[in-house]
């Protein structure tokens, strides 16, 4: 029998978080689980911050602030969407190595579950990041779940325009 007692669900905010999250949490509901929302947040090097001064109007400082909160706001924004009231922490993790720190978080929450929003990257993006996603379903200590419900949707679409 599966038991699932802590569920991990990372988050960039990008639009497949959404779909992450909504599994995540009514996966937690079934199995009365705790769900750990994660957000690893990477500041600019200080170099970039005196460059970043001049070439962008907006602080380095300011966005960053702004970031900070992003992730309280999108669990409530999600909870309230999904009518869903689970115990939720959020771990909100600067200037790590966002795949090292999710696994490293996973081993330490016991975490039996994660659950990832898959994106579709762009060429560019695999070329100098490579396929992230792999890295953590290789390294993961526990099941992986990941949702692509915006590859679906752009399939559903062409095959409908055919």
């Amino acid at each position: 029998m599966v038991n699932v007692k802590n569920i991990l669900v990372p988050v960039s905010f990008a639009p497949s978080c959404g779909k992450a999250m909504e599994m995540a949490a009514r996966i937690a509901t079934v199995f009365m689980a705790k769900l750990y929302v994660l957000n690893v947040y990477k500041t600019p090097p200080r170099l970039f911050f005196s460059v970043g001064g001049v070439l962008f109007p907006k602080s380095m400082e300011q966005e960053r602030a702004e970031h900070i909160g992003r992730l309280d706001e999108f669990v409530r924004r999600e909870m309230k969407r999904l009518k869903l009231s689970i115990e939720v922490e959020e771990l909100e993790i600067e200037d790590k190595d966002p795949m090292e720190t999710i696994l490293n978080v996973a081993k330490e929450k016991k975490i039996d579950l994660i659950v990832l929003g898959h994106h579709e990257e762009t060429r560019l993006e695999h070329f100098l990041f490579g396929r992230n996603i792999h890295d953590i379903i290789d390294g993961a200590p526990c099941d992986v779940i990941v949702t692509r419900t915006h590859l679906y949707a752009k399939k559903a679409k062409e095959l409908s325009a055919a």
